[in-house]
Order: structure tokens, then C-alpha cells, then sequence
């Protein structure tokens, strides 16, 4: 067994003990015939209608990934978008983390494009980091006009630790003088440096297609208030449902806190530790921890559905993306002849 493959047992193994012992704890802290009367008492209506909202959401994320992709050449259409976002709502159910399906829509990309597989690389990059970023600041918003949490100093902690890490991530990764010394230190790696020092080269491209296209830059920024903000709209009218009386805008700091910690790939799709931090928030407020894990478990339900309407994307009865790669091949040879 090599290195590198040891090193893939030992993460698998920490991963699974880390999400027995959430479960275990769960099981420990939480009545889940009580979670489950809880889900059950939520209209049937309610649960269509979100995984409609879903679906749109998924179309506006596809448009969101499009006006970040510095690939000229366009060679993923609309409909490719949306589709690998769909296939990774399936994937998102199996894999580590909450985010766990990029990966797959990475290697759906690299399969289908037949240049620029970089910038297309970068576009998936950078389409999470804004994301992300959003993500955080829309919680940090919200936290200003959250107006009963009990300890302020706990929230400001958390967000100001996150606010910190984007704001240094993204100082490293756009200032010139960093970038060309770690061009200086990848020439010294051999074979190895010569694949970062192209990667490196691909991303001061990118930098400067977004700084002269900068307005896709910012409409991809505003798509993710209505992106975001359907599920904190949707999160709360569920927690109502529950009984759980807080804010609103108490909920989207919250929420917000809890998509960047199970976006760390510590178990299978995030499981336990969604329902262990909603809990922990919550429970700032004086919510039980039955009503807090079934605002998870419900929205880990509309996942679940939500992943199968997913896995029929996997199929491709049309021939869509062949048939879209042969049409756009001649504008990619083109564009490599350029080169």
C-alpha cells in the first residue's frame, strides 16, 4: 500500500468514527419519535413546494457558475450547467461533507470539455469561493439586525474568524509580488512545479478576465441573494411550523453558520454534524433539541429527495452532451490553432 493511499484509509476511518460518534451523541441528546411527530406534522404541500424551489435554485447556482467561467470558448451550454448541479445534489448524499457532489461535477466538466480544461477548473474554484463568500457575508448582515440572540460575542466570533480567512484567502491568492514568489519556489520542484507554474499562469489569466469582466463578477455576487435567500425564507417558515420562535433574520445568521461547517468534509453528506450544530445554535435561544434536529432532518429529507430527482439527470437518452461537444468542436479546434 502506498503513501498516499495509507493516508486515504486513515481519512475514510476518521470519517466514519467521527459520524458514528454524532449519531451516537444525537442519539444521546434527542427523542427521535419526537423529531419524527415533528417532520410529520410539516403539510405534504410544504415539501413539494420546496423541492420546486430547490430545482429553481439549482437553475440560478448553473447561471451563477456561467458568468464566473473565464473559458472563451463556452464550451458547456446551459442546460450542461444545470444538469452536473443536479448530478451533484445526487452525489452530495454519499460523499464527505455537505459539498461532497463537487467533485463529481468537476469530473463531469473535465470529461466533456475538450480545451481550456483549466480555466473551466477554475471556473468550478471560483463559483464555490463566491458562494461561499456570500454566504458569509449575508450572515454577517443578518446578524446585525438579529435582534434576540442571546450571546452576541459567540456569533461575532465565529463570523469574524470566517470574515478573516476570505479576506487573507483572497489577499494571497490576487496580489501580484505573492503570486510570482511562489512562481519562484514552484521552478525549484522539477517536473512538479512546471504543472503549479502552469496552473499559476491560468489563474493570473483568470484574474485578468474578471478584473476587465468584473460585471460578471458582480452579477454572479447579486444571483446569490435570491440563491441564498430562498433558503433562508423557506428554513424559516419551516421552523415556525416547529415552533421554533425566533427572527428571521436570527435564522439566516444560523443557517449561514451552519452551510460553512458542513461544508467541511468531516462525514457522509455532512450527517450528524448538521444536526449537531443546528442544535448547538439553537440552543443559544432555549429551542429543545427535538424541534432543532427536526428543522435538520427535514431539510436533510428534501436533500434526500432532491439527490433521486438528481440521479436521473445521470442519464442522457438525447445524446445532450455528445451531441453539444461535437457542434462546439470546430469553435474549440479554432481556438487551439490560435494558440
Amino acid at each position: 500500500m502506498s503513501k498516499k493511499q495509507g493516508w486515504k484509509k486513515l481519512l475514510f476511518w476518521v470519517r466514519i468514527i467521527v459520524l458514528i460518534l454524532s449519531l451516537a451523541l444525537l442519539l444521546r441528546m434527542v427523542n427521535f419519535a419526537l423529531v419524527l411527530k415533528h417532520v410529520g406534522d410539516i403539510p405534504w404541500y410544504i415539501f413539494a413546494l420546496l423541492l420546486v424551489i430547490a430545482i429553481i435554485r439549482t437553475w440560478l447556482n448553473g447561471l451563477r457558475w456561467q458568468l464566473v467561467n473565464p473559458d472563451a470558448t463556452e464550451q458547456l451550454s446551459q442546460w450542461q450547467y444545470f444538469r452536473f448541479l443536479m448530478i451533484a445534489h445526487a452525489f452530495n448524499l454519499i460523499m464527505p461533507g455537505a459539498l461532497g457532489g463537487d467533485f463529481v461535477k468537476t469530473a463531469m466538466t473535465m470529461k466533456t470539455v475538450k480545451s481550456n480544461r483549466v480555466s473551466n477548473l477554475i471556473a468550478i474554484v471560483v463559483d464555490r469561493y463566491i458562494g461561499l463568500f456570500s454566504i458569509i457575508m449575508l450572515g454577517s448582515l443578518a446578524l446585525i439586525f438579529a435582534t434576540k440572540i442571546p450571546d452576541r460575542m459567540v456569533f461575532y466570533r465565529y463570523f469574524g474568524v470566517l470574515l478573516g480567512g476570505f479576506a487573507t484567502a483572497t489577499f494571497i491568492s490576487t496580489q501580484p509580488r505573492l503570486l510570482a514568489l511562489l512562481e519562484k519556489i514552484f521552478r525549484r520542484l522539477g517536473r512538479p512545479g512546471v504543472a503549479l507554474n502552469s496552473l499559476l499562469d491560468t489563474w493570473r489569466g483568470a484574474l485578468a478576465y474578471f478584473r476587465t469582466y468584473y460585471f460578471r463578477v458582480f452579477f454572479a455576487l447579486l444571483l446569490c441573494v435570491p440563491i441564498h435567500g430562498v433558503v433562508f425564507v423557506t428554513k424559516y417558515t419551516v421552523a415556525r411550523y416547529l415552533g421554533i420562535e425566533i427572527s428571521f433574520f436570527d435564522i439566516c445568521a444560523i443557517q449561514a453558520l451552519v452551510w460553512i461547517i458542513t461544508a467541511v468534509p468531516i462525514t457522509i453528506s455532512g450527517a450528524g454534524v448538521r444536526e449537531l450544530t443546528l442544535i448547538y445554535f439553537l440552543g443559544f435561544y432555549g429551542v429543545e433539541a427535538e424541534p432543532a434536529a427536526a428543522l435538520s432532518v427535514y431539510s436533510y429529507i428534501l436533500s434526500v429527495i432532491l439527490g433521486f430527482v438528481g440521479f436521473m439527470f445521470l442519464f442522457d437518452p438525447h445524446g445532450t452532451i455528445k451531441k453539444i461537444s461535437q457542434e462546439e468542436s470546430p469553435v474549440s479546434a479554432e481556438h487551439s490553432d490560435k494558440k
